[in-house]
Protein backbone atom coordinates (compact mmCIF):
# COMPACT_ATOMS: atom_id res chain seq x y z
CA UNK A 1 0.00 0.00 0.00
CA UNK A 2 1.73 3.44 -1.30
CA UNK A 3 1.56 5.82 1.35
CA UNK A 4 0.16 9.74 1.28
CA UNK A 5 2.07 12.63 1.17
CA UNK A 6 0.34 15.78 2.77
CA UNK A 7 -0.44 18.48 0.42
CA UNK A 8 0.89 21.99 1.57
CA UNK A 9 -1.38 24.06 -0.82
CA UNK A 10 -3.65 25.11 1.83
CA UNK A 11 -0.89 26.04 4.18
CA UNK A 12 0.87 28.14 1.84
CA UNK A 13 -1.99 29.59 0.61
CA UNK A 14 -3.25 30.64 4.16
CA UNK A 15 0.23 32.01 4.76
CA UNK A 16 0.20 34.20 1.65
CA UNK A 17 -3.19 35.65 2.87
CA UNK A 18 -2.33 36.26 6.33
CA UNK A 19 0.78 38.21 4.75
CA UNK A 20 -1.43 40.65 2.33
CA UNK A 21 -3.23 41.55 5.55
CA UNK A 22 -0.38 41.84 7.16
CA UNK A 23 0.80 44.22 4.88
CA UNK A 24 -2.94 45.94 4.02
CA UNK A 25 -2.86 47.01 8.24
CA UNK A 26 0.71 48.29 7.79
CA UNK A 27 -0.39 50.63 4.53
CA UNK A 28 -3.35 51.66 6.27
CA UNK A 29 -2.43 52.58 9.51
CA UNK A 30 0.81 54.42 7.77
CA UNK A 31 -1.54 56.10 5.71
CA UNK A 32 -3.83 56.93 8.81
CA UNK A 33 -1.06 58.34 10.42
CA UNK A 34 0.25 60.30 6.83
CA UNK A 35 -3.15 61.77 6.95
CA UNK A 36 -3.33 62.73 10.93
CA UNK A 37 0.80 64.07 10.83
CA UNK A 38 -0.41 66.58 8.14
CA UNK A 39 -3.60 67.16 9.50
CA UNK A 40 -1.74 67.82 12.69
CA UNK A 41 0.48 69.74 10.56
CA UNK A 42 -1.43 71.62 8.79
CA UNK A 43 -3.16 72.64 12.79
CA UNK A 44 -0.05 73.79 13.84
CA UNK A 45 0.87 75.83 10.57
CA UNK A 46 -2.54 77.32 10.58
CA UNK A 47 -2.01 78.34 14.55
CA UNK A 48 1.22 79.48 13.63
CA UNK A 49 0.01 82.04 10.82
CA UNK A 50 -2.96 83.14 13.23
CA UNK A 51 -0.63 84.18 16.42
CA UNK A 52 2.53 85.52 13.79
CA UNK A 53 -1.19 87.64 12.59
CA UNK A 54 -2.37 88.32 15.71
CA UNK A 55 0.80 89.83 17.01
CA UNK A 56 0.93 91.99 13.62
CA UNK A 57 -2.20 93.11 14.68
CA UNK A 58 -1.05 94.27 17.68
CA UNK A 59 1.51 96.11 16.37
CA UNK A 60 -0.85 98.02 14.08
CA UNK A 61 -2.36 98.97 16.94
CA UNK A 62 1.05 100.60 18.63
CA UNK A 63 1.63 102.33 15.54
CA UNK A 64 -2.10 103.53 15.09
CA UNK A 65 -1.83 104.86 18.93
CA UNK A 66 1.59 106.81 18.27
CA UNK A 67 -0.27 108.26 14.84
CA UNK A 68 -3.04 109.30 16.75
CA UNK A 69 -0.94 111.24 19.54
CA UNK A 70 1.09 112.78 17.20
CA UNK A 71 -1.95 114.36 15.40
CA UNK A 72 -5.98 114.10 16.64
CA UNK A 73 -7.96 112.41 18.27
CA UNK A 74 -9.82 109.22 15.50
CA UNK A 75 -12.86 111.25 15.64
CA UNK A 76 -10.78 114.53 14.56
CA UNK A 77 -12.10 116.49 17.54
CA UNK A 78 -9.61 116.76 19.80
CA UNK A 79 -5.24 117.06 19.60
CA UNK A 80 -3.72 113.68 20.20
CA UNK A 81 -2.22 113.88 23.17
CA UNK A 82 -5.62 114.37 25.10
CA UNK A 83 -6.11 111.20 23.88
CA UNK A 84 -6.94 108.10 26.68
CA UNK A 85 -7.83 105.27 25.08
CA UNK A 86 -9.88 102.62 27.00
CA UNK A 87 -10.61 99.72 25.30
CA UNK A 88 -10.63 101.16 22.00
CA UNK A 89 -11.38 98.71 19.17
CA UNK A 90 -10.57 98.82 15.56
CA UNK A 91 -10.55 95.42 12.92
CA UNK A 92 -8.00 95.45 10.76
CA UNK A 93 -7.19 92.81 7.65
CA UNK A 94 -4.33 90.09 8.58
CA UNK A 95 -3.83 88.81 5.03
CA UNK A 96 -6.93 86.78 4.12
CA UNK A 97 -8.07 86.90 7.89
CA UNK A 98 -9.50 89.66 9.59
CA UNK A 99 -8.43 90.53 13.06
CA UNK A 100 -8.84 93.72 15.29
CA UNK A 101 -6.59 94.91 18.10
CA UNK A 102 -8.02 96.48 21.30
CA UNK A 103 -5.90 99.50 22.66
CA UNK A 104 -5.63 100.87 26.46
CA UNK A 105 -3.81 103.78 27.68
CA UNK A 106 -2.27 104.54 30.96
CA UNK A 107 -0.28 107.43 32.61
CA UNK A 108 2.92 107.07 34.36
CA UNK A 109 5.19 109.19 36.75
CA UNK A 110 7.75 111.42 34.97
CA UNK A 111 5.50 112.04 31.88
CA UNK A 112 5.07 108.46 30.59
CA UNK A 113 2.57 106.85 28.99
CA UNK A 114 1.75 102.75 28.70
CA UNK A 115 -0.05 101.81 25.84
CA UNK A 116 -1.53 98.23 25.81
CA UNK A 117 -2.65 96.98 22.20
CA UNK A 118 -4.25 93.21 22.37
CA UNK A 119 -4.31 92.01 18.76
CA UNK A 120 -6.57 89.03 17.96
CA UNK A 121 -6.91 86.59 15.05
CA UNK A 122 -8.97 83.46 15.01
CA UNK A 123 -9.65 82.87 18.44
CA UNK A 124 -5.47 83.63 18.89
CA UNK A 125 -4.51 86.45 21.12
CA UNK A 126 -0.72 88.45 21.42
CA UNK A 127 -0.45 91.73 23.20
CA UNK A 128 1.96 94.58 23.55
CA UNK A 129 2.79 96.80 25.99
CA UNK A 130 5.23 100.07 25.19
CA UNK A 131 5.90 102.91 27.01
CA UNK A 132 6.30 106.08 25.42
CA UNK A 133 6.91 110.05 25.91
CA UNK A 134 5.24 112.75 24.08
CA UNK A 135 8.13 115.06 23.27
CA UNK A 136 8.69 118.46 22.21
CA UNK A 137 9.99 119.07 18.79
CA UNK A 138 12.39 121.72 20.31
CA UNK A 139 14.39 118.24 21.86
CA UNK A 140 15.16 117.29 17.70
CA UNK A 141 18.11 120.10 17.68
CA UNK A 142 21.53 119.75 19.16
CA UNK A 143 21.58 123.17 20.28
CA UNK A 144 18.44 124.92 20.25
CA UNK A 145 17.69 128.87 21.72
CA UNK A 146 14.73 130.43 21.87
CA UNK A 147 15.99 133.89 20.90
CA UNK A 148 19.90 133.86 19.41
CA UNK A 149 22.46 131.84 19.17
CA UNK A 150 25.62 133.59 18.91
CA UNK A 151 29.34 131.71 18.04
CA UNK A 152 32.45 134.18 18.49
CA UNK A 153 35.78 133.58 16.96
CA UNK A 154 38.51 131.58 18.41
CA UNK A 155 40.59 130.46 19.71
CA UNK A 156 37.65 127.68 20.55
CA UNK A 157 35.85 125.32 18.19
CA UNK A 158 32.11 124.29 17.98
CA UNK A 159 30.94 121.03 17.25
CA UNK A 160 27.84 119.68 16.83
CA UNK A 161 27.42 115.79 15.90
CA UNK A 162 25.25 112.60 16.45
CA UNK A 163 26.01 110.04 19.31
CA UNK A 164 25.35 106.24 18.76
CA UNK A 165 22.94 105.85 15.39
CA UNK A 166 21.67 109.65 15.80
CA UNK A 167 22.12 110.51 12.69
CA UNK A 168 20.91 107.45 10.87
CA UNK A 169 17.31 106.84 12.03
CA UNK A 170 16.04 110.50 13.68
CA UNK A 171 15.30 113.81 12.03
CA UNK A 172 17.48 115.84 14.22
CA UNK A 173 19.49 118.84 13.55
CA UNK A 174 22.08 120.15 14.44
CA UNK A 175 21.37 123.96 15.35
CA UNK A 176 17.98 126.07 15.90
CA UNK A 177 16.93 129.23 17.09
CA UNK A 178 14.01 131.65 17.37
CA UNK A 179 15.80 134.82 16.18
CA UNK A 180 18.99 134.46 14.83
CA UNK A 181 21.84 132.30 14.24
CA UNK A 182 24.90 134.77 14.31
CA UNK A 183 27.76 133.82 13.11
CA UNK A 184 30.28 136.51 14.68
CA UNK A 185 33.22 136.28 12.16
CA UNK A 186 34.14 134.58 9.02
CA UNK A 187 36.93 133.08 11.47
CA UNK A 188 34.59 131.31 13.38
CA UNK A 189 35.20 127.58 13.84
CA UNK A 190 31.94 125.41 13.90
CA UNK A 191 32.38 121.75 12.77
CA UNK A 192 35.24 122.14 11.42
CA UNK A 193 36.56 118.91 10.23
CA UNK A 194 40.00 119.50 10.57
CA UNK A 195 39.32 120.13 14.70
CA UNK A 196 40.76 118.26 17.16
CA UNK A 197 39.42 117.91 20.63
CA UNK A 198 39.13 115.91 24.28
CA UNK A 199 35.32 114.15 25.07
CA UNK A 200 34.95 112.05 27.57
CA UNK A 201 32.58 108.56 27.32
CA UNK A 202 29.09 109.26 27.10
CA UNK A 203 26.28 106.69 28.73
CA UNK A 204 26.62 103.74 26.70
CA UNK A 205 30.48 103.68 26.06
CA UNK A 206 32.90 102.42 28.13
CA UNK A 207 34.01 103.68 31.26
CA UNK A 208 36.67 105.92 31.66
CA UNK A 209 38.95 107.78 29.77
CA UNK A 210 38.78 109.89 27.02
CA UNK A 211 36.87 108.93 23.60
CA UNK A 212 38.44 111.08 21.66
CA UNK A 213 41.92 112.25 22.99
CA UNK A 214 43.39 113.48 19.69
CA UNK A 215 41.45 112.15 16.30
CA UNK A 216 39.34 114.10 14.78
CA UNK A 217 35.25 113.90 15.55
CA UNK A 218 32.70 112.66 12.37
CA UNK A 219 31.51 116.18 12.15
CA UNK A 220 29.03 117.00 9.14
CA UNK A 221 27.37 120.53 7.41
CA UNK A 222 25.06 122.01 9.47
CA UNK A 223 21.51 121.29 9.24
CA UNK A 224 19.80 124.40 10.54
CA UNK A 225 16.12 124.91 11.60
CA UNK A 226 14.22 128.43 11.99
CA UNK A 227 10.98 129.75 12.03
CA UNK A 228 10.50 131.91 9.22
CA UNK A 229 11.29 135.53 10.80
CA UNK A 230 14.42 133.98 12.37
CA UNK A 231 17.61 135.05 10.41
CA UNK A 232 20.92 134.14 9.54
CA UNK A 233 23.22 136.53 10.53
CA UNK A 234 27.41 137.13 9.19
CA UNK A 235 29.64 139.40 11.02
CA UNK A 236 27.27 141.73 12.78
CA UNK A 237 23.56 141.51 14.31
CA UNK A 238 21.65 142.91 11.51
CA UNK A 239 24.25 141.79 8.80
CA UNK A 240 21.86 139.21 7.27
CA UNK A 241 23.10 136.47 5.09
CA UNK A 242 21.43 133.73 3.13
CA UNK A 243 23.21 130.02 2.89
CA UNK A 244 25.89 130.69 -0.12
CA UNK A 245 26.97 133.81 1.46
CA UNK A 246 27.56 132.09 4.86
CA UNK A 247 29.13 129.01 3.02
CA UNK A 248 31.65 131.81 1.42
CA UNK A 249 31.86 133.16 4.69
CA UNK A 250 33.44 129.98 5.92
CA UNK A 251 30.44 127.93 7.85
CA UNK A 252 29.57 124.23 6.17
CA UNK A 253 26.34 124.21 5.74
CA UNK A 254 24.21 121.73 4.61
CA UNK A 255 20.70 123.59 4.24
CA UNK A 256 18.15 125.53 6.17
CA UNK A 257 14.86 124.21 7.49
CA UNK A 258 12.05 126.59 7.50
CA UNK A 259 9.56 125.81 10.46
CA UNK A 260 6.20 127.27 10.68
CA UNK A 261 7.11 127.80 14.01
CA UNK A 262 9.45 127.34 16.82
CA UNK A 263 8.55 124.52 18.95
CA UNK A 264 7.00 125.50 22.08
CA UNK A 265 9.90 124.67 24.96
CA UNK A 266 9.42 121.81 27.30
CA UNK A 267 8.41 123.43 30.96
CA UNK A 268 9.82 121.47 33.98
CA UNK A 269 7.80 119.71 36.37
CA UNK A 270 9.41 120.82 39.20
CA UNK A 271 7.28 118.54 41.80
CA UNK A 272 8.68 115.73 39.90
CA UNK A 273 12.46 116.23 40.49
CA UNK A 274 11.62 117.23 44.07
CA UNK A 275 9.98 114.16 44.96
CA UNK A 276 12.93 112.30 43.25
CA UNK A 277 15.76 113.99 45.07
CA UNK A 278 13.86 113.83 48.51
CA UNK A 279 13.80 110.18 47.81
CA UNK A 280 17.45 110.37 47.15
CA UNK A 281 19.46 109.20 50.33
CA UNK A 282 22.66 108.29 48.52
CA UNK A 283 24.08 111.67 50.26
CA UNK A 284 22.96 111.27 53.38
CA UNK A 285 26.00 110.53 55.21
CA UNK A 286 27.52 113.44 53.21
CA UNK A 287 24.50 115.55 54.27
CA UNK A 288 25.42 114.56 58.41
CA UNK A 289 29.43 115.41 58.28
CA UNK A 290 28.57 118.22 56.53
CA UNK A 291 25.81 119.29 58.78
CA UNK A 292 27.83 118.22 62.21
CA UNK A 293 31.01 120.41 61.36
CA UNK A 294 29.01 123.34 60.38
CA UNK A 295 26.16 123.06 63.37
CA UNK A 296 23.37 122.50 60.70
CA UNK A 297 20.93 120.24 62.51
CA UNK A 298 18.35 120.29 59.78
CA UNK A 299 21.31 119.47 57.93
CA UNK A 300 22.98 116.78 59.74
CA UNK A 301 19.14 115.45 59.78
CA UNK A 302 18.58 115.37 55.82
CA UNK A 303 18.22 111.86 54.27
CA UNK A 304 17.06 113.08 50.69
CA UNK A 305 19.27 115.21 48.52
CA UNK A 306 17.18 118.19 48.45
CA UNK A 307 18.71 121.35 49.32
CA UNK A 308 18.00 124.74 50.49
CA UNK A 309 21.25 126.91 48.23
CA UNK A 310 22.86 127.84 51.70
CA UNK A 311 23.12 124.02 52.67
CA UNK A 312 24.15 123.06 48.89
CA UNK A 313 26.93 125.56 49.46
CA UNK A 314 28.09 124.11 52.97
CA UNK A 315 27.75 120.81 51.21
CA UNK A 316 30.53 122.72 48.37
CA UNK A 317 32.34 123.74 50.97
CA UNK A 318 33.08 120.42 53.07
CA UNK A 319 33.95 118.68 49.54
CA UNK A 320 36.30 121.39 48.80
CA UNK A 321 37.87 120.53 52.06
CA UNK A 322 38.45 117.15 51.26
CA UNK A 323 39.31 117.07 47.61
CA UNK A 324 38.78 113.08 47.53
CA UNK A 325 35.28 113.25 48.20
CA UNK A 326 34.18 115.47 45.34
CA UNK A 327 31.22 112.81 44.27
CA UNK A 328 27.84 112.82 44.23
CA UNK A 329 25.09 110.67 43.66
CA UNK A 330 21.42 110.66 42.19
CA UNK A 331 19.34 113.93 41.86
CA UNK A 332 20.16 116.72 43.45
CA UNK A 333 17.52 119.43 43.43
CA UNK A 334 18.53 123.16 45.04
CA UNK A 335 16.07 125.40 46.08
CA UNK A 336 17.71 128.49 44.62
CA UNK A 337 21.24 129.40 42.93
CA UNK A 338 24.41 128.02 43.10
CA UNK A 339 27.96 129.09 42.75
CA UNK A 340 31.36 126.65 42.03
CA UNK A 341 33.88 128.32 43.91
CA UNK A 342 37.19 128.99 41.45
CA UNK A 343 39.21 125.74 40.77
CA UNK A 344 36.54 123.47 42.39
CA UNK A 345 35.79 120.00 41.06
CA UNK A 346 32.23 118.41 41.67
CA UNK A 347 30.70 115.22 40.09
CA UNK A 348 27.79 113.46 39.79
CA UNK A 349 27.22 109.71 38.93
CA UNK A 350 23.68 108.23 37.55
CA UNK A 351 22.02 112.11 38.41
CA UNK A 352 20.98 115.35 37.33
CA UNK A 353 21.41 118.42 39.10
CA UNK A 354 18.25 121.01 39.01
CA UNK A 355 18.85 124.82 40.53
CA UNK A 356 16.20 127.10 40.82
CA UNK A 357 18.44 130.25 39.87
CA UNK A 358 21.80 131.01 38.38
CA UNK A 359 24.32 127.98 38.24
CA UNK A 360 27.74 129.97 38.25
CA UNK A 361 30.66 127.94 37.63
CA UNK A 362 33.91 130.30 38.49
CA UNK A 363 37.41 130.35 36.91
CA UNK A 364 38.76 126.77 36.10
CA UNK A 365 35.47 125.51 38.43
CA UNK A 366 34.94 121.70 36.70
CA UNK A 367 31.74 120.00 36.90
CA UNK A 368 30.92 116.50 35.72
CA UNK A 369 27.37 114.87 35.63
CA UNK A 370 27.43 111.48 33.90
CA UNK A 371 24.70 108.99 33.21
CA UNK A 372 25.35 104.71 32.67
CA UNK A 373 22.82 103.02 29.83
CA UNK A 374 20.21 102.13 33.01
CA UNK A 375 19.90 106.43 33.37
CA UNK A 376 20.79 107.44 29.92
CA UNK A 377 17.29 109.33 29.83
CA UNK A 378 18.00 111.62 33.21
CA UNK A 379 18.01 115.27 32.18
CA UNK A 380 21.88 116.60 33.01
CA UNK A 381 21.76 119.97 34.33
CA UNK A 382 18.51 122.47 34.18
CA UNK A 383 18.26 125.69 35.48
CA UNK A 384 14.67 126.96 36.37
CA UNK A 385 13.18 130.30 36.66
CA UNK A 386 14.95 133.56 35.99
CA UNK A 387 18.60 131.57 36.13
CA UNK A 388 20.95 132.00 33.81
CA UNK A 389 23.99 129.25 32.91
CA UNK A 390 27.22 130.49 33.05
CA UNK A 391 30.77 129.24 32.77
CA UNK A 392 33.34 131.83 33.89
CA UNK A 393 37.02 131.19 32.18
CA UNK A 394 38.25 128.08 31.96
CA UNK A 395 35.33 126.48 33.73
CA UNK A 396 34.78 122.99 32.43
CA UNK A 397 30.86 121.57 32.04
CA UNK A 398 30.81 117.62 30.96
CA UNK A 399 27.17 116.39 31.11
CA UNK A 400 24.88 113.09 29.81
CA UNK A 401 21.44 114.09 28.82
CA UNK A 402 19.83 117.38 28.79
CA UNK A 403 21.27 120.50 29.43
CA UNK A 404 18.50 123.53 29.82
CA UNK A 405 18.60 127.13 31.29
CA UNK A 406 15.47 129.17 31.51
CA UNK A 407 17.35 132.36 30.53
CA UNK A 408 20.66 132.44 28.41
CA UNK A 409 23.56 129.61 28.32
CA UNK A 410 27.35 131.78 28.32
CA UNK A 411 30.33 129.77 28.07
CA UNK A 412 33.40 132.27 28.11
CA UNK A 413 36.88 132.37 26.73
CA UNK A 414 38.88 128.97 27.17
CA UNK A 415 35.82 127.41 28.87
CA UNK A 416 34.57 123.76 27.63
CA UNK A 417 30.87 122.14 27.59
CA UNK A 418 30.79 118.77 26.77
CA UNK A 419 27.57 117.20 26.49
CA UNK A 420 25.96 113.81 25.23
CA UNK A 421 22.01 114.86 25.05
CA UNK A 422 21.35 118.24 24.11
CA UNK A 423 21.39 122.06 25.02
CA UNK A 424 18.34 124.49 25.28
CA UNK A 425 18.63 127.93 26.09
CA UNK A 426 15.35 129.06 26.49
CA UNK A 427 16.78 133.44 27.13
CA UNK A 428 14.59 135.57 24.85
CA UNK A 429 17.52 137.35 24.22
CA UNK A 430 21.21 135.85 23.83
CA UNK A 431 20.18 132.32 24.54
CA UNK A 432 23.27 130.61 24.14
CA UNK A 433 26.68 132.14 23.43
CA UNK A 434 30.25 130.87 22.73
CA UNK A 435 33.28 133.06 23.34
CA UNK A 436 36.45 131.87 22.58
CA UNK A 437 35.56 128.62 24.03
CA UNK A 438 35.43 124.62 23.22
CA UNK A 439 31.82 123.34 22.25
CA UNK A 440 31.17 119.61 21.73
CA UNK A 441 27.52 118.61 21.74
CA UNK A 442 26.78 114.96 20.44
CA UNK A 443 23.28 114.81 20.14
CA UNK A 444 21.37 111.38 21.89
CA UNK A 445 18.33 111.13 20.32
CA UNK A 446 17.36 109.41 24.48
CA UNK A 447 16.58 113.36 25.26
CA UNK A 448 13.30 112.36 23.85
CA UNK A 449 12.82 110.23 26.41
CA UNK A 450 13.59 112.53 29.48
CA UNK A 451 11.11 111.96 32.22
CA UNK A 452 9.33 115.29 33.91
CA UNK A 453 9.27 117.01 31.12
CA UNK A 454 5.49 118.98 30.41
CA UNK A 455 4.12 118.72 27.27
CA UNK A 456 3.07 121.39 25.44
CA UNK A 457 -0.38 122.64 25.12
CA UNK A 458 0.10 123.33 21.84
CA UNK A 459 1.64 122.74 18.91
CA UNK A 460 3.32 119.45 17.16
CA UNK A 461 4.70 116.65 19.64
CA UNK A 462 7.17 113.70 19.13
CA UNK A 463 6.44 110.32 20.56
CA UNK A 464 9.16 108.65 21.77
CA UNK A 465 9.05 104.60 22.29
CA UNK A 466 11.07 104.26 25.66
CA UNK A 467 10.21 100.48 25.64
CA UNK A 468 8.37 97.66 24.12
CA UNK A 469 7.60 94.10 25.30
CA UNK A 470 5.29 91.15 24.54
CA UNK A 471 3.05 90.28 27.42
CA UNK A 472 2.85 86.48 28.15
Amino acid sequence: MTPRIADGTGVEKGQVLLGVLVLIIVVTISAVTFVWYMNQQQTRAGARYRAASALDVAEAGIHRALGVLETSTPDGLLPGREWWPQGYQETVRAGPLVGRFVLSMSANAGGARTITSVGEVGGVVRKIRVRVYLASPALLAALNGAGIVKIDPPPGTTLLLPYGNAGANHPWVHLSAGRAVWIAASTVSINDPEARVAVGPGPIDAAGGQVNSTGKLPVAPLRIALPPEAILAAGGADQVADVTQLRAFGVPIQDVIRMETLPEFPAIDRGYFQSLAAANTANAALNKVTGLDTGDHALEQKRGSDYSGAEFAQVLDHLAAEPYRTRLRGVIYVHGSVTLPESARLSIDDGALLTESTLHMSRYAQLSITHSSATRTLPGLIVQDLGALVLAQGAGLRAHGLVYANQAIEVGEGATLDVVGAVLGNGAGISFRAYAATVVIRYDPAVMGTPGLVTPERGPLVVWIASWEELP
